[in-house]
């Protein structure tokens, strides 16, 4: 899937400055879009929300995706929280609609996951509405044998972290950046994939 990613895609963690660009991001999601990642329609964004999305509002790790012109195309973010057993990190992705199914969520996800491993992350929390079958395809990929809990209204996964999850590579097309390097020479700012 990686080698149909466009050169200069871009994975990097946010900083408050990027909030317009995520403000624009997700006010540009589909409303179907919009309701598969939070569940319901949040264009525009609450600062609330915005806050979170940016990794400003809490301790959660917090990445996008930026094409060659530096606009966002996805964003992922883990929340890690003590539960029995470990440490757990909630998880939850977004692509923006003409970039699905390119490969992206895999990749963010990816990122995530080996990201989460290096912070002592013993499990992840996957929470997806039934009808997100792309979402769903890339959990029964990539955790084969996870079963699922079924809420009143998603399906809730709760794979674990191997040894090697932090070891995983990010793929060669994508250039992975420090906050606050839109990698552009003028520098601006639940799951569904």
């Amino acid at each position: 899937m990686d080698r149909t990613l466009a050169a200069g895609v871009i994975l990097r963690r946010t900083d408050p400055a990027d909030s317009a660009a995520i403000r624009e991001f997700v006010s540009g999601l589909s409303q179907r879009t919009q309701r598969l990642r939070f569940f319901a329609c949040v264009a525009p964004p609450s600062t609330g929300l915005l806050r979170a999305l940016c990794g400003t509002a809490g301790r959660a790790d917090v990445l996008f995706v930026t094409d060659s012109e530096g606009t966002v195309i996805a964003h992922g973010m883990a929340a890690d929280e003590v539960a029995r057993g470990g440490v757990q990190s909630s998880i939850g992705l977004v692509v923006a609609d003409g970039w699905q199914r390119r490969g992206l969520g895999t990749l963010v996800l990816r990122a995530l996951t080996a990201r989460a491993a290096r912070r002592g992350v013993t499990s992840l929390v996957l929470e997806v509405l039934p009808d997100n079958q792309v979402m769903l395809g890339i959990i029964a990929r990539r955790w084969p044998d996870v079963p699922a809990e079924r809420t009143s209204d998603a399906l809730v996964f709760r794979p674990p972290i191997t040894a090697g999850a932090g070891h995983q590579a990010v793929p060669a097309a994508i250039r992975v950046l420090p906050p606050g390097n839109s990698g552009a020479r003028h520098a601006p700012g639940r799951s569904a994939a």
